[in-house]
């Protein structure tokens, strides 16, 4: 169990309290004013959560992009690097394809399914990093082009019946 501490404006209390549990799994939750009329001090008791829906990644993501930028600073030369590590991962979900089904008579079978679900896990992470470079609120931009997929999806569903 850790002890976190966040200091928020009141009015944003549900907000952050949805942001902790999208990320830990909460066992007390108090809330104390603070020094600024405004603000109050969350104290959460809580452990890492084991749950990987689509706003946990968003975390992730988002503490990925914080260490490479403090570590690799950013800039055109970084974006280009986060683009081309997209390709690199792509290529690895390759290679765990063909070691699964074998396609190399000299290797033979060096993958499993589990090694190819991983590898396209990474490309979808490594995609949502890249995001980040082109867009203020890549959660946003990606939910944006999620609505108008779907909106085309249930377009194209509805006229196929």
């Amino acid at each position: 169990m850790i002890e976190l501490r966040a200091i928020c404006q009141r009015n944003e209390v549900p907000e952050v309290t949805d942001a902790l549990r999208a990320g830990f799994t909460l066992d007390t939750l108090r809330c104390l004013p603070s020094r600024a009329t405004d603000s109050v001090r969350l104290y959460a008791t809580a452990a890492p959560s084991t749950n990987t829906g689509p706003l946990t990644a968003w975390l992730h993501v988002r503490a990925l992009v914080s260490w490479l930028d403090a570590h690799n600073e950013s800039g055109p030369h970084e974006t280009a690097m986060r683009l081309m590590k997209l390709t690199e991962e792509t290529g690895e979900v390759m290679a765990a394809y063909i070691g699964m089904t074998g396609q190399n008579p000299r290797k033979g079978i060096t993958h499993t399914a589990d090694d190819v679900t991983a590898e396209l896990c990474d490309v979808i992470l490594t995609a949502m990093t890249a995001l980040h470079s082109f867009t203020d609120d890549p959660e946003a931009a990606f939910a944006a082009v999620v609505r108008t997929r779907s909106a085309r999806l249930a377009r194209l569903t509805s006229t196929a019946a």
